[in-house]
């Protein structure tokens, strides 16, 4: 159509030449000077002619090549799978593989495998694409020998096969091990991205420099781990020649807020420590720190697949020579007890895949698992036989000796104490401070009075705050006070400094006990009672303690005469 253009134009601008000249000519033969004007005007108005008709065949010819490119069909896009021969590529378009032909000015090294390419109506390779950045994220099952990729796959569940994928050329050489996170392209056959390694949220990398002496007042839990584990590495032929075999997990449980989580954290740190010590290389502790409702999952049989991974990483990292610590809290939300329903229950697939894992520990791949709870009688009894969680430790409420080592744990000597006399020094002045501070919580009188526990005998029993006292509030009360005397410190502009009184440690447990003062349902004491390891049988009702109660002085009274 542009050749007609082109053609017709030549004709115009022909003809206008021709109709110049003649022009020219007339001009000549005429005489008259203002018919002489009016054909020169005319000239010039047939050459101002010219010049539109330049610009607006230009214009067409522009119009006409927008209109030829939008009504051209589009590209299609493909993935190229690899080369099918010389000249030849193997492409997946729509899920269909095609053999394409390749444009021959397409250079060899252009294309590659993974890569995105252009085709054309004919579906033959005219040019490159640049990647497709968004895709599939899968973990990699397993590293076939000939450098191919399985993802996805769960023996232990049914309907869930294993998919085998291959690498684009940007992946050849690029390390990968089982548990690595890949990107698919979008036929899902290649894998096109490295992710990075497994990471897992609940592996501490750092484990926390806490040992064994930062945990106040559990002295016997702690020392029961130690002679349970330490024991057999130190003595390794006498345990040897008594045939014992060492515990494989522990439980702990007791109130909330008393360190059990503390004590596992101490745990990683200190054996691997003392391992350290002991062999003359470094040892890294290991703290698999997992909240049992984080292992829930919607989809089924992921939640099993957590546990295996759990226990498969633990095992790899006592390969490496590091000692792991399994240490999963609030173990009775996924190792409660089973139950005969026709509903599905989560606890009958993910117990017995903690049994099997637990049964499989052993010799030199055993490491530790411990179990944390406040509500040790909802755990599956499987778990709790011997065998597998061999110890049971109590970690209790702290007495008045274990509060005093919580609390100097917190109240150390580099922090300003209020001294009762100048003569003091600040050993002596924090000692005085504890002790009178430890005295009034402890004591058992009507201002430390918080509840009334009413029995279906009707008989009542008043719970102190010593009776609700655990390592977490000690810790905060001194935080709160701490607080006290810092603010107090700055309305003074620090000119005079005062240091934690005995009066900030009272006023922060106060504080403490007011805004935990929150009391259940009558329905629900039991319950409440039970989880802060206090006597919940035949518990009617739980109330907040009143001075002023006319009818608990009377039952009192009675009860003395």
């Amino acid at each position: 159509m542009s050749d007609k253009m082109t053609g017709s134009e030549n004709t115009i601008d022909a003809r206008i030449r021709e109709l110049a000249e003649l022009i020219d000519k007339i001009s000549h033969d005429v005489s008259a000077e203002d018919a002489r004007k009016d054909l020169y005007r005319l000239k010039k108005r047939i050459f101002d002619l010219t010049a539109d008709w330049s610009r607006c065949a230009q214009e067409r010819e522009k119009m006409e090549e927008v209109l030829e490119k939008l009504s051209s069909p589009a590209f299609r896009l493909g993935t190229l799978l690899g080369k099918a021969g010389e000249g030849l590529g193997w492409v997946s378009v729509g899920g269909a593989d095609y053999c394409c032909q390749i444009d021959p000015r397409i250079r060899p090294d252009e294309l590659e495998a993974g890569q995105r390419v252009r085709l054309n109506e004919a579906l033959s390779i005219v040019g490159a694409e640049n990647p497709d950045p968004f895709g599939t994220v899968v973990q990699v099952s397993k590293v076939l020998p000939d450098g191919r990729l399985e993802i996805g796959g769960d023996k232990n569940v049914a309907g869930s096969p294993a998919t085998v994928v291959g690498r684009a050329a940007s992946l050849q050489k690029t390390k990968v091990l089982p548990g690595d996170s890949l990107r698919l392209d979008n036929t899902s056959r290649l894998a096109v991205e490295y992710l990075g390694g497994r990471q897992d949220s609940h592996l501490l990398e750092e484990v926390p420099d806490v040992s064994w002496e930062n945990v106040g007042g559990q002295k016997k839990a702690i020392e029961e781990i130690r002679k349970a584990i330490l024991n057999p590495s130190l003595h390794q032929d006498l345990y040897s020649r008594y045939r014992f075999r060492s515990p494989k997990g522990f439980l702990l449980y007791g109130p909330p807020g008393c360190g059990k989580t503390l004590i596992g954290k101490a745990t990683a740190h200190q054996l691997a420590k003392e391992m350290e010590a002991m062999e003359g290389r470094p040892v890294k502790g290991v703290f698999f720190h997992i909240k049992g409702p984080e292992i829930f999952n919607m989809w089924l049989g992921e939640s099993e697949r957590i546990v295996r991974e759990l226990f498969e990483q633990g095992r790899e990292a006592r390969k490496r020579g590091d000692f792991p610590v399994l240490f999963i809290d609030e173990a009775e939300a996924i190792l409660g007890t089973r139950r005969s329903i026709r509903s599905f229950n989560i606890h009958n697939t993910l117990v017995p895949m903690f049994c099997a894992e637990m049964d499989g520990m052993s010799g030199s791949n055993g490491f530790m698992v411990i179990l944390a709870t406040n509500r040790p009688e909802m755990i599956d009894p499987a778990i709790l036989r011997p065998g597998r969680i061999d110890r049971k430790i109590r970690v209790l409420r702290p007495d008045r000796q274990a509060a005093e080592d919580i609390v100097r744990l917190y109240l150390t000597g580099d922090i300003p104490i209020e001294k009762q006399s100048d003569q003091d020094s600040v050993e002596q002045a924090r000692d005085v401070l504890v002790g009178k501070f430890l005295d009034e919580l402890y004591a058992r009188t009507e201002s430390n009075a918080v509840l009334e526990v009413v029995l279906r005998s009707g008989r009542r029993e008043i719970l102190y705050r010593s009776d609700l006292s655990s390592g977490a509030l000690l810790a905060s009360i001194v935080d709160r006070a701490k607080e006290k005397a810092l603010l107090r410190e700055m309305e003074k502009n620090g000119d005079v400094p005062s240091g934690v009184s005995l009066q900030d440690l009272l006023s922060a447990t106060e504080d403490e006990f007011l805004e935990g003062d929150i009391v259940p349902a009558s329905d629900g004491a039991e319950d409440w009672m039970s989880l802060l390891d206090l006597r919940q049988r035949d518990v009617a009702d739980l109330k907040k303690f009143d001075s002023s109660n006319r009818e608990r002085k009377v039952l009192e009274r009675r009860a003395i005469e």
